[in-house]
């Protein structure tokens, strides 16, 4: 994990964990956070191979997901 993956992970962890502790089953909390971990290493990657300048607006991919710019955080997009 690169440096600005795990500051991007540590930006966004008290988000995910809100989202993770919703759900009762262990077994469920732990799919979520798995989904939301790949999500966002998936997103680092992506802006690691597009170079994108920092501060770039945010749009949606291919699949309509929204991709995240370092700073955001899940609760700031879940209105777009």
């Amino acid at each position: 994990m690169s440096s600005g993956q795990y500051r991007r992970l540590l930006t966004n962890l008290p988000s995910m964990a809100a989202v993770v502790n919703v759900f009762q089953s262990p077994d469920v909390q732990l799919a979520v956070y798995r989904t939301l971990i790949d999500s966002l290493l998936d997103a680092t990657a992506d802006e690691s191979n597009a170079a994108s300048p920092k501060g770039a607006s945010r749009g949606r991919s291919r699949s309509g997901e929204l991709d995240l710019v370092e700073g955001d955080n899940i609760h700031s997009i879940a209105a777009e």
